[in-house]
Formats: C-alpha cells, sequence, structure tokens
C-alpha cells in the first residue's frame, strides 16, 4: 500500500468504517483496528498483530 492509500485506510477507520487489509508477505487477511505512524494494528482472528503499511494491501469488502 502507498502512503495515500494509508492515509484513506486511517480516516475510514477513524470515522467507524471497516477496512480490511492483506498481508503481502504472510497472505493473512486481518480488519484494521487502529494505526499509528506507519503501521497498523490488525485484529487476525483472535489475535492482534502490527502489521507496516508497506506490506499491506486493502481488501475489498464486497
Amino acid at each position: 500500500m502507498n502512503a495515500e492509500g494509508l492515509v484513506n485506510v486511517c480516516q475510514a477507520v477513524k470515522h467507524g468504517n471497516m477496512r480490511q487489509v492483506r498481508n503481502l508477505n504472510t497472505k493473512e487477511l486481518g480488519t484494521v483496528i487502529n494505526s499509528e505512524g506507519n503501521v497498523l494494528s490488525v485484529q487476525v482472528g483472535q489475535a492482534v498483530e502490527v502489521w507496516s503499511f508497506e506490506d499491506c494491501e486493502e481488501h475489498n469488502m464486497d
């Protein structure tokens, strides 16, 4: 994900909208619950993981 994508995801999450991302390294899919700097806190199953935005792509939830 590029910096513009990070801003878009962060703004959506701050406004209460759900966003999912896929980790390009692990192929895991998770829901963004928070962001700080260049990292995303992502709910993956029962765990919360911290992923670099550069390792992620936004996943279309349709």
